[in-house]
C-alpha cells in the first residue's frame, strides 16, 4: 500500500478540532505523522503545537514500547477501525510518568480506491471512571468476602455454639462494613456520571438510579416495566436493543451486553446517545436470574466525531470540485506528501514518489528563479507564496500551473514545511492568449475596411464640386462594400456581447425550412460562382426564430464559399430525425483535418487550411453554436480531407 496520502491542514478543520471537548487528532502515513491535534489531545501528551507534523513516536517518546503505534500502523495498512475501552497508557506530564486510562477510537478515513487517506483519533480520559470501577470491583470483592465471612460466622454460630452476644457484635461490624461498601459504590457511580439499572428477568421489571430515570423521562417508581424504557429508544435502534437484551440473557452468550443507541426523552426531546454495558447472571441450571449494568452519555463525543467527519468530507469535496492538488513539502529533505490530483497536475504517476527536485526539473528554466524567490520571500516574511509558471510534463506536454503555499515553523521559529495547493491554469492562459490574438485580429480586420472607406470618402470630397461620372459609382460602391464589412464585424461583436450578457432573445414562429432556405444566401446566388442545391424534406416545419436560423445558415454557407472556393455545388439538406429537424450545409472542398474539428465552434477560433489565413474574427461558428444551443438544438461538423465537409445543426420540431 502506498504510504503517500493527503496532508489535511485546513484552518477550518483546526478550528473544529479546537472546539471539541474530546481529545482529537489526525495522523497520516505508516510513520503515523501528526497532522492535527486539538488542545485537549496536546494536554494529554503534555505537548504543544510544535509537534504538529512530527511522527507520533518521535513527538511523544514515552509511547515507545506501548502498543498504540503498532495499532495505528495496522489501521493505516488495513483500513480497519480499532476501538479501545479502559486502555492504560503511560504518559509523561511535567517530567512525571503517570498511568492514565482512555476510551479511544482509531478510525481510518479512506480514499475512493480503498487506500487510507488519514486516521481520525478520538480519546476520552476515563481514568476517574476506571479507578471508580476498580474501586467498585474491589468493594464487590470486599462485599463477597464479607458475605463469606457472614456465612462462615453463621456456620460457626450453629456448629460451634458461639456466644450469642459475641456473634451479634460480629454481625454488627459486618453490617457496618457492608453499608460503607455500598456508600463507596454509590460514590463511584456518581463520580463516573453513570446511570445504573437492575432487571428482574422473571417480572421483566427493573429499578434504576435517578440519573437513568431522568434520561429516559421515567417516573420515580420503585420498579418500572422494561417496555416503558425501551419505548423511549429511537425507533431505528429499538429492535436492535431489545434483541441485544434477549441475547445477553441467553446462557450461551456469556451474559455480556454492550451496545450504543439513541434515546429521546418525551419531556425533553433532544436526542441523547448512550453506551450501555451490562452482565447477566445465571443459576446452576443456566437460567438467568439477574441482569444489571451501567449507562454512559456519549452524545458530545459522537457529535464531535460526526462534525469532524463532515468537515473532512467538505474539504475533500472542495478540493475535488476545484481540481485542486494539495501538498505538504518538507523543506529540509524536499519530500512531498500530496494528493493524487497534485501528481496528475504535473503528469506524474500516482504510485510513484514525487519530491521537490522532480518538481523543479519539470518547471521551465525561465521560471525557476522566480519560483525560488517567491518561496524564500514567503518563508522570510511568513506570507502566502503565490506563483504562476509553465512546466513541461514527462511526455513533453506543456502546461501552466498556479501554485500557492504557506510556510509552517517549529518552536524555534525555523520554517520546516510548506503546505498549499496547485491548480492547472493552462486553459485560462490559452483563453487569455486567444483573447489577445483576437484583439489584434479585430484591430487588423477593422483597420482595412476603415482605411478603404476613408480613402473613398477623401476622393469623393475632392471631387464634390466636379464629380467624375466614371469614378463616382466606383468610389460609392467601394465605400458601401467597406461599410458592409465594418457593419458585419461590429454585428458579430455585438452578438457575442449579447450572448455573454444573456441578452440574445429569440422571436419564435412556425415556418417551413425549405422556404427559408430558398430566400437566404441570395448574395451567393447573385455572385454566380456557386450553385445552392436543396435536398430533403420540402414540407418540414419548425417553431423557431427564423431570422436567427437564417443567420446560422448564412454563416455556414459563407464558410463553405470561403474555405471551398472550388466547390461549385453547395448542398442545403433538410431531414427529420426523431423529434428534431436537421439542416446540413455540404461542400466538396479540401476538407478539414481531424485535429481542427473539435475547436471549430470555440470563440475566437479561426481555421487555417493549407497555410492560408482567411479574414474574419473567428466568431461566426461560435455565434451559430450559441444560437442553436439557445433553441435547444445541437451543432457539429464532419469532414474528410480531399472529399469535403458537412456542417449540420438540429432544431426541436
Amino acid at each position: 500500500m502506498n504510504d503517500t496520502s493527503i496532508r489535511l491542514s485546513s484552518d477550518d478543520l483546526l478550528d473544529i478540532l479546537s472546539l471539541s471537548e474530546n481529545a482529537t487528532a489526525i495522523y497520516t502515513g505508516h510513520d503515523v505523522i501528526i497532522q492535527n491535534a486539538n488542545e485537549t489531545m496536546l494536554q494529554f501528551w503534555g505537548k504543544n503545537k510544535s509537534i504538529i507534523g512530527m511522527p507520533l513516536e518521535e513527538a511523544v517518546p514515552v509511547l515507545k514500547g506501548q502498543p498504540f503505534i503498532a495499532m495505528l500502523q495496522n489501521v493505516w495498512r488495513t483500513g480497519n477501525t480499532v476501538e479501545g475501552i479502559d486502555a492504560p497508557a503511560e504518559l509523561e506530564i511535567d517530567g512525571v510518568i503517570r498511568t492514565s486510562y482512555f476510551d479511544f477510537l482509531y478510525r481510518a478515513i479512506l480514499n475512493p480506491d480503498g487506500t487510507t487517506r488519514c486516521i481520525l483519533h478520538t480519546a476520552t480520559d476515563v481514568t476517574d471512571r476506571f479507578l471508580s470501577q476498580q474501586r467498585v470491583a474491589e468493594m464487590n470483592k470486599q462485599v463477597a468476602a464479607i458475605n463469606k465471612e457472614l456465612s462462615d460466622a453463621n456456620r460457626q454460630l450453629t456448629v460451634s455454639n458461639l456466644d450469642l452476644a459475641e456473634s451479634q457484635e460480629t454481625l454488627m461490624v459486618l453490617n457496618n462494613n457492608l453499608t460503607e461498601s455500598e456508600t463507596q459504590l454509590q460514590f463511584a457511580i456518581d463520580a463516573a456520571n453513570l446511570g445504573t439499572w437492575d432487571l428482574d428477568p422473571k417480572t421483566n421489571k427493573f429499578s434504576g438510579n435517578d440519573r437513568l430515570k431522568s434520561w429516559f423521562g421515567l417516573k420515580p417508581e420503585a420498579e418500572i416495566e422494561l417496555s416503558k424504557a425501551t419505548g423511549v429508544i429511537l425507533e431505528n435502534d429499538r429492535i436492535r436493543v431489545i434483541a441485544a437484551i434477549q441475547q445477553a440473557m441467553q446462557y450461551a452468550s456469556g451474559g455480556n451486553y454492550d451496545i450504543e443507541y439513541t434515546i429521546i426523552n418525551p419531556e425533553n426531546p433532544i436526542p441523547r446517545i448512550v453506551k450501555a454495558k451490562g452482565k447477566a447472571l445465571f443459576n446452576i441450571d443456566n437460567e438467568v436470574i439477574r441482569f444489571s449494568g451501567t449507562l454512559q452519555d456519549i452524545t458530545e463525543e459522537r457529535h464531535a466525531s460526526e462534525a469532524l467527519a463532515e468537515t473532512n468530507q467538505r474539504l475533500e469535496i472542495a478540493l475535488d470540485a476545484g481540481n485542486l492538488g494539495s501538498y505538504d513539502l518538507e523543506l529540509e529533505t524536499g519530500a512531498i506528501v500530496c494528493t493524487d490530483q497534485f501528481k496528475v497536475t504535473y503528469g506524474w504517476p500516482a504510485n510513484k514518489p514525487f519530491n521537490l527536485a522532480d518538481k523543479i526539473r519539470l518547471i521551465k528554466p525561465a521560471y525557476r528563479k522566480d519560483v525560488d524567490k517567491q518561496m524564500k520571500n514567503a518563508i522570510e516574511h511568513n506570507t502566502v507564496y503565490n506563483a504562476e509558471y509553465e512546466i513541461t510534463l514527462p511526455d513533453g506536454t506543456e502546461r501552466w500551473i498556479s501554485a500557492a503555499g504557506k510556510p509552517r515553523y517549529n518552536k524555534e521559529g525555523k520554517a520546516i514545511r510548506m503546505v498549499g495547493v496547485t491548480y492547472d491554469i493552462t486553459e485560462s492562459k490559452t483563453n487569455e492568449r486567444r483573447k489577445d490574438d483576437f484583439i489584434s485580429i479585430a484591430s487588423h480586420e477593422l483597420k482595412t475596411p476603415i482605411t478603404t472607406l476613408k480613402s473613398s470618402l477623401q476622393l469623393l470630397d475632392r471631387m464634390k464640386d466636379d464629380p467624375s461620372p466614371k469614378m463616382l459609382p466606383k468610389l460609392i460602391e467601394q465605400a458601401n462594400r467597406s461599410m458592409g464589412k465594418i457593419s458585419t464585424l461590429i454585428e458579430d461583436l455585438l452578438n457575442v456581447s449579447r450572448m455573454n450578457e444573456g441578452q440574445l432573445h429569440l422571436s419564435k414562429s412556425k415556418f417551413t425550412i425549405s422556404h427559408m432556405l430558398n430566400q437566404c444566401c441570395n448574395h451567393v446566388r447573385v455572385a454566380g460562382k456557386h450553385d445552392l442545391i436543396f435536398e430533403g424534406d420540402t414540407d418540414l416545419q419548425v417553431f423557431a426564430d427564423e431570422h436567427r436560423v437564417d443567420q446560422v445558415v448564412i454563416n455556414l454557407v459563407n464558410n463553405a464559399v470561403k474555405y471551398a472556393p472550388n466547390s461549385r455545388h453547395i448542398y442545403l439538406i433538410v431531414e427529420k430525425e426523431g423529434s428534431m429537424a436537421k439542416i446540413s450545409v455540404k461542400d466538396n472542398g479540401p476538407g478539414i483535418s481531424p485535429d481542427k474539428l473539435p475547436h471549430l465552434f470555440n470563440r475566437y477560433y479561426r481555421a487555417d487550411y493549407s497555410g492560408i489565413q482567411y479574414s474574419g474574427l473567428g466568431l461566426g461558428l461560435y455565434i451559430s453554436s450559441e444560437i442553436v444551443r439557445k433553441h435547444g438544438g445541437k451543432i457539429g461538423a464532419v469532414s474528410e480531407l480531399g472529399k469535403g465537409s458537412t456542417f449540420w445543426f438540429t432544431l426541436p420540431l
